[in-house]
């Protein structure tokens, strides 16, 4: 097959559009469960035409679940007119602990078979060790609610992120000495409403 063939419009395998735009639905942009939505099994829709549960949603009220293992307790509801969500996490001292121990390890140079390899090819230390609850309340705090799965593709934020931990949560850093080996400088974050100390005009 002849480039000029592999991208001409009669291989079905081409990845080149004709001159027409593409027809877009957005209707399946929708964040309701399900494909197609529409008056019967859309839940948005459902959820406005209960006027009842409207009404009762525009008051105080308080939900509380569990996830899955029941480690994780969230509490969301609504107080006063503004909407609250607590996050609990019973192993939450179980962490703590653990995270001293492994430092203590660390810094008496116990090797760790699962730490990460250095660019050496030597056993280095894990960096931290962060409770669910913990690492979600920096994301919302200073980043946006990013989860830090996202955060640690991008070298600047990850760094930021080090540097919370380390400031504002140092019983979860386990590298050993307390100090997380940041690679890069960068400035502080600024928390969620707070003025940044530069702005542009």
């Amino acid at each position: 097959m002849t480039p000029e063939e592999e991208y001409s419009l009669n291989n079905p395998n081409a990845s080149m559009l004709d001159d027409k735009d593409p027809e877009t639905n957005l209707d399946y942009t929708r964040r309701d469960h399900g494909g197609m939505v529409d008056n019967s099994n859309g839940i948005a829709d459902a959820l406005l035409r209960n006027n009842d549960l409207y009404r009762s949603m525009k008051g105080d009220w308080k939900r509380t679940a569990t996830n899955k293992s029941g480690n994780i307790i969230t509490t969301t509801g609504r107080e006063d007119g503004k909407f609250y969500i607590q996050r609990e996490q019973l192993n939450y001292q179980a962490v703590v602990e653990r995270c001293a121990r492994y430092r203590a390890a660390a810094e008496a140079g116990v090797p760790d078979p699962l730490a990460p390899i250095t660019d050496d090819g030597k056993l280095a230390w894990r960096w931290m060790d962060l409770p669910s609850v913990v690492e979600q309340k920096i994301s919302d705090d200073y980043f946006g609610g990013m989860r830090w799965s996202t955060i640690k593709r991008d070298r600047t934020l990850k760094a930021q992120f080090y540097r919370v931990v380390q400031q504002e949560y140092p019983q979860f850093v386990c590298y050993p000495g307390g100090r997380l080996p940041i690679p890069i400088e960068v400035p502080y974050p600024a928390k969620q409403g707070e003025k940044k100390f530069f702005q542009g005009m």
